[in-house]
């Protein structure tokens, strides 16, 4: 009987250690470079994202990514920092109606696959991008590689249209200024372990 209950605490313990040496550790956003890019029919135009988190659940084996799960950011819709300063600033705010939906968020629901060659990492996921209120399914593909320090760096772009988020693209000087209905989303975020 003692014998049995020793093999039983062994096979408990090696049970634990392998789940240990498998599991996800949590990150989070440490900074970012987070720039949406327009057009409009007198100049393209840029505004950067100043405040933004995020949570990510990732698996490190061997210090290549081998999963990626429970990826949520939040993207404060207020702190858009636009080149063409204020007015477009408010042009923006207005337009993804911030006030009434301060945050952009994009939720994770799939990993779709990881590939690494030389030490670069490509991921593709499908989540869910709500912006202002309006919710869409959406494949995010980003490069990721893992810092000497053990942080990992992903970056990426996706461009979306700004109507199938029910946002009416911002106009100024009365009309004469439209913005294009397409974006680029730009993305360069470093994560740490928490």
């Amino acid at each position: 009987m003692k014998q049995l209950s020793i093999r039983i605490f062994l096979v408990a313990i090696a049970f634990l250690l392998v789940k240990g040496l498998t599991a996800q550790t949590t990150y989070e956003v440490k900074s970012h470079s987070i720039v949406v890019s327009g057009t409009s029919n007198l100049h393209d135009w840029t505004a950067d994202v100043l405040k933004t988190k995020g949570t990510f659940n990732i698996k490190v084996e061997s210090n290549k990514i081998t999963d990626i799960q429970g990826v949520e950011l939040k993207l404060d819709a207020q702190s858009f920092n636009s080149s063409k300063g204020s007015i477009m600033n408010s042009k923006i705010n207005d337009a993804i109606k911030s006030k009434k939906f301060p945050e952009i968020n994009f939720k994770a629901t799939k990993l779709n696959g990881i590939t690494e060659k030389g030490g670069v990492i490509q991921i593709n996921t499908s989540g869910v991008l709500t912006i202002a209120g309006t919710s869409q399914n959406i494949n995010v593909d980003a490069t990721g590689k893992i810092l000497p320090n053990g942080e990992i760096e992903l970056t990426g772009s996706k461009k979306v249209k700004m109507t199938d988020y029910k946002v009416e693209p911002p106009t100024a000087m009365f009309g004469a200024l439209t913005t294009g209905d397409e974006v680029t989303i730009t993305f360069k975020l470093v994560i740490k372990s928490i």
